[in-house]
């Protein structure tokens, strides 16, 4: 088999291992690879010319490639309704205890499942720490520190 073939091949499982881990790594020495095999098929009397031709164009194309693939790989996270609702008001509508996993509250026009640190009793005013799934984790707001705040 002719160099150029080999340098094929070697692109070949290059792209293929990067389609696999998708991190767009091994798609610049693939590249990298095929200009190898172009060097070795146009000049295959120089034995190290498709090193050379691979070294340099993988290096450049990382160099190149690398910020452009970062950008395409990384996403921004697009915050969904329910992340909204984290730092919100609410009022407590059954007893939150922490011991029997129990309580709700009213976030807005919503009722949701509660779970606090500490129990709280209904009427009492929470602020919505987190949440997880259908569950709102909620602190105590303390008497008289949300008047006039939405609910």
């Amino acid at each position: 088999m002719d160099t150029y073939g080999i340098w094929i091949i070697v692109g070949v499982i290059c792209l293929i291992i990067d389609l696999l881990s998708a991190t767009l790594f091994m798609l610049w020495v693939g590249g990298g690879c095929f200009i190898a095999a172009l060097v070795s098929w146009l000049l295959p009397s120089i034995a190290w010319a498709p090193w050379a031709a691979f070294v340099v164009s993988t290096s450049i194309l990382l160099y190149l490639g690398r910020p452009l693939a970062q950008r395409l790989v990384e996403q921004d996270v697009v915050p969904s309704n329910v992340d909204s609702v984290v730092g919100q008001n609410g009022i407590v509508l059954e007893a939150i205890d922490p011991l029997t996993n129990t309580g709700r509250v009213r976030i807005g026009s919503d009722e949701w499942r509660a779970r606090a640190d500490e129990r709280i009793e209904p009427g009492e005013k929470v602020v919505v720490q987190s949440i997880e799934g259908a569950t709102a984790f909620v602190a105590w707001a303390g008497r008289g520190a949300l008047e006039g705040a939405s609910h």
